[in-house]
């Protein structure tokens, strides 16, 4: 294993365990990429907020859309928006 893939498994296993957090329990990490998550199924959502300040994600990702947008430094909050939960960015 080489050190890029030792740095990718261990970003690996911090957010991993970042995302089993409670949401107020997560804080935003600077250092952060977005890229960690390009594996995730909820990754194109994450993507299409950081452009454009919202997303629908699939109801079981949700949650964890939220957290890793936290990580990012981004406040979010859940808004209902012709029947489907969308989330939306806190000013």
């Amino acid at each position: 294993m080489n050190n890029q893939d030792k740095k990718d498994a261990s970003a690996e296993k911090w957010y991993c365990e970042e995302l089993d957090k409670p949401l107020g329990d997560i804080r935003e990490d600077i250092f952060f990429r977005k890229d960690n998550f390009k594996d995730e199924d909820w990754y194109d959502d994450f993507l299409m907020f950081l452009n454009i300040g919202v997303c629908q994600p699939k109801t079981e990702h949700i949650l964890t859309v939220q957290k890793a947008l936290k990580i990012m430094g981004y406040n979010t909050r859940i808004s209902k928006i012709n029947g489907g939960s969308c989330v939306l960015s806190v000013e």
